[in-house]
């Protein structure tokens, strides 16, 4: 029945024509009632009739306003003023006129007062429909939002889980007032802590090596003062004895309170410095080989440099057997022989140990140096070699040169590397003197530099990078190995190498080393 009504309403709001056409229709429904129920009266009759017209017409103009507005109200009651003489003219023994003003008055006042209010009554009753229907609608909009937020928060969440696992990163925050942090579940993971473990600062302190513990404590208690972004490494120690590599970064900022509040991530290293660590012994590996490689290529020079002094010590003790068998033994003559052959023994010692030196296996060990003396090493095992090849070996080292912090094994390596592949390159020219210059000198004013130039062959400018990849080589024996792992290990003693052209023919490779900054002697536990 609601329904009904509603739907009626619907249609008399939606057409002005239905809603004039109540009024005529309420005003003939009061009539036809008025003449069926009273029936005709005779105008001598003093009789009253049972129902008066006037409470009928006024019923009708009210329904007419009601449910029409206030258009057809007026009209009912304009109908009803015309209509309703005739009635009491047939009803009453009263003399009625054609028009009764008074009684349209109150027709008309009664039918416009109810239709404005049924108008304004169904206004407000239709904007309220609508704003329900705007707030239903509405309603749903943002309950669908919502539930899209939601999912797509959860999914964001889902993905930044897997992203965090995969890339073994956790984030975390910490509130410094209050003491509070709070920690993704990527990061109770490295710590090794439930995910229902409440997080705190003395928990994730726990996990920090007995060894690193104080350095970690020191960052972060300058952190909570100064309240600027911080970035630090260390070792966690697990229950199960292991050791883990983590990298922290932090970002400070203002919190809701006002107080310092760091947001960073914890990034889970040890994967990385495993692999350094294995790279760092794999490049020490191909570093051994490739001395005892060129050790290999040396062989024929190292031979005559002890030849000559094993030929000596022959000699000298022949001549001692001749002053010594003699009718008067010559024991002067014969001292000064074993003298010789004491310095030609020693002679022929220091070679064989500074060929043991440079190729035995050894931890890589960084004392304070003097780069000349290692120099001074280098050619005395190349010059055979240069010899060798008809290449005028000079040296122009600077004296009082600073002291450098280093491996001395290592650091010859690379000046042997080079030496030997500048003669390789002025080993072919024909049309020039083949010269090979090791220099040494200050380099600005915390390094020492250390330069091999050649009158070779060059090297092109677009390959004076690719020279030091892994694996190129210029050489149609070589392997490519050489300038790579030299510039490694210049590299991890905090220098650089690097090429350049010389003005005229040849090549000039250069390292630069940094100078010692403390007497302190430095171990690194990593094979050469």
């Amino acid at each position: 029945m609601a329904e009904d009504t509603q739907r009626f309403q619907a249609k008399l709001e939606g057409s002005a024509a239905l809603r004039y056409a109540l009024a005529p229709a309420f005003i003939a429904i009061a009539l036809m009632l008025h003449i069926l129920v009273i029936g005709r009266v005779p105008a001598w009759s003093q009789a009253a009739p049972l129902i008066h017209p006037t409470g009928l017409f006024q019923a009708s103009i009210v329904a007419a306003a009601w449910f029409g507005g206030a258009g057809p109200g007026f009209l009912a009651a304009l109908l009803a003023t015309l209509v309703l003489p005739l009635l009491i003219a047939m009803n009453y023994p009263l003399t009625a006129g054609f028009f009764d003003l008074p009684r349209f008055w109150a027709f008309g006042i009664t039918g416009v007062a109810v239709g404005w209010g049924t108008t304004y009554r169904r206004r407000a009753e239709a904007g309220l429909r609508r704003s329900e229907l705007d707030l239903r609608k509405a309603r749903n909009e943002l309950e669908m939002k919502v539930q899209e937020q939601t999912a797509e928060l959860r999914h964001s969440e889902a993905l930044l889980r897997e992203a965090q696992k995969l890339s073994q990163t956790g984030s975390f925050g910490w509130e410094v007032t209050t003491g509070e942090v709070l920690w993704s579940e990527e990061t109770s993971r490295i710590f090794r802590y439930d995910r229902t473990t409440k997080p705190t600062m003395d928990l994730a302190l726990q996990r920090v090596h007995p060894e690193d513990a104080a350095a970690v404590k020191e960052t972060i208690e300058r952190a909570s003062q100064d309240g600027k972004d911080f970035e630090h490494g260390c070792r966690l120690l697990m229950p199960d004895d292991s050791v883990k590599y983590v990298h922290l970064v932090a970002h400070a900022m203002r919190g809701a309170s006002g107080g310092i509040e760091f947001v960073g991530a914890v990034m889970d290293v040890t994967e990385r410095k495993q692999a350094e660590e294995a790279l760092r012994k794999t490049q020490g590996e191909l570093a051994h080989v490739a001395r005892v490689m060129t050790m290999g290529e040396l062989v024929a020079s190292i031979a005559h440099e002890i030849n000559q002094p094993v030929a000596a010590i022959v000699a000298n003790g022949e001549a001692s057997e001749h002053w010594l068998a003699g009718a008067t033994p010559n024991i002067e003559e014969a001292r000064e022989s074993v003298s010789c052959i004491i310095r030609d023994g020693n002679r022929a010692g220091d070679i064989i140990k500074r060929i043991r030196a440079l190729v035995k296996k050894a931890d890589t060990e960084k004392v304070r140096l003097n780069v000349n003396d290692a120099i001074r090493e280098v050619i005395a095992l190349a010059e055979g070699e240069a010899q060798r090849n008809r290449v005028t070996l000079r040296s122009d080292l600077a004296e009082d040169l600073p002291h450098v912090v280093g491996d001395r094994v290592q650091l010859q390596q690379v000046i042997l590397n080079l030496v030997m592949n500048g003669v390789d390159a002025v080993s072919s020219v024909a049309d020039r003197p083949r010269q090979l210059l090791i220099r040494s000198r200050r380099h600005e004013s915390d390094q020492v530099l250390v330069a091999v130039q050649d009158s070779g062959i060059g090297i092109e400018r677009q390959n004076l990078e690719k020279i030091f990849d892994t694996f190129y080589t210029t050489k149609p024996q070589g392997m490519g190995m050489g300038l790579a792992i030299s510039r490694s290990i210049v590299e991890h003693h905090g220098g650089e190498l690097w090429a350049v052209p010389n003005d005229g023919p040849g090549m000039t490779f250069e390292f630069a080393l940094p100078v010692e900054t403390s007497p302190a002697t430095t171990t690194r536990p990593v094979a050469s």
